[in-house]
């Protein structure tokens, strides 16, 4: 998928932080910011938010156990 220079940042943090919360890498209630929050730090069309939302989940999921 291409990204732009601005977005390579933010998506890079979006897949960390949808990490964090997946692996329960926090104690108690997460307090940081979400995968979602840092995407709309861009302010982009809906239809790219919701390419790179896509593509956050496919990053930060890895391969599947089928594909490996």
């Amino acid at each position: 998928m291409y990204l732009t220079p601005d977005e390579q940042p933010v998506v890079r943090r979006a897949v960390a932080a949808y990490r964090a919360v997946k692996t329960k890498e926090h104690t108690g209630q997460f307090r940081g910011a979400t995968a979602d929050e840092i995407l709309d730090e861009l302010q982009l069309s809906p239809v790219r938010w919701s390419t790179l939302a896509a593509f956050v989940i496919k990053t930060a999921e890895g391969p599947t156990r089928r594909k490996r």
